[in-house]
């Protein structure tokens, strides 16, 4: 049996490719089986899918299993867990679509801080886009932003933050466009919450683990990624996300913003 589930729903066809690509040529040093969640897949989907696994209609990468769907809501939370509910793995790393693995031991160096700190329940990720800007280097929380989760130093130069985002950091919340987390606690707090629509999903799971299983949220660089989400993306039905956010969270997470900017050593994560 593997070590670790990997979960892709797939939307994107072209980055996608690219996807598959990358993650199955840089991802070294550990045993995982990957679950393709396709909503309504067409042909070209079928093709892109079978070409990964397959040469002369021989098996060569029998790490994908490939479940094509088209009968639930299509949110990010019902997706996941259902594609989740496919694995038994000890953990389950939830990945978007559109990402790209830039070094062999991302997910190595993922695992190993689930492997050695019981304390942790979510371990992050470096997302950049592809000119090099963060996209995602740990979550905060702030009046700046309505008290509303927000990606720390999002936008910046990777060059102008490289010294905040070199180490490893506690934060209330990290993004499941790259997260691990071990199934037992994915379990134990029920999964996604589908009182969201592609919005706060993750960072609500954050905060259950927080609330519920007093475990811990932490960002590494130690698994860097190519995050192509499009900078201009829309958000569907924000006003209802925000709605089910507030009453769902609320007293369950503190302001921190101000702690980061004026203390470049807060909450840094000391691995073992």
């Amino acid at each position: 049996m593997s070590n670790i589930d990997i979960v892709t729903t797939h939307y994107r066809n072209k980055k996608f490719k690219n996807c598959l690509n990358t993650v199955t040529e840089r991802t070294k040093f550990v045993d995982y089986k990957w679950y393709v969640w396709a909503n309504s897949p067409n042909e070209e989907v079928e093709e892109m899918l079978y070409d990964s696994m397959y040469i002369d209609d021989i098996l060569f990468n029998d790490r994908i299993e490939v479940i094509f769907n088209d009968s639930n809501d299509g949110s990010f939370a019902s997706n996941n867990n259902e594609a989740a509910a496919e694995g038994n793995s000890e953990y389950i790393l939830f990945l978007n679509d559109d990402t790209e693995p830039t070094n062999d031991s991302w997910l190595l160096n993922m695992k190993h801080i689930l492997d050695t700190d019981e304390n942790v329940g979510v371990v992050g990720s470096l997302l950049l886009y592809p000119d090099k800007t963060i996209q995602h280097c740990g979550v905060f929380f702030s009046h700046r932003t309505n008290n509303l989760p927000f990606h720390m130093n999002y936008k910046q130069p990777l060059s102008k933050v490289a010294d905040f985002v070199s180490v490893p950091r506690y934060y209330q919340a990290v993004t499941a466009a790259c997260m691990l987390v071990r199934r037992k606690d994915f379990e134990a707090v029920g999964g996604f919450s589908t009182d969201y629509f592609y919005s706060f999903e993750d960072t609500d799971l954050c905060l259950m683990m927080k609330h519920k299983l007093k475990k811990r949220c932490v960002f590494t660089p130690g698994a860097q990624l190519i995050h192509y989400e499009g900078i201009t993306k829309t958000q569907p039905r924000l006003e209802d996300n925000v709605s089910a956010f507030k009453k769902n969270c609320s007293g369950k997470y503190f302001n921190d913003l101000e702690f980061y900017l004026n203390d470049p050593k807060f909450m840094i994560y000391k691995q073992k």
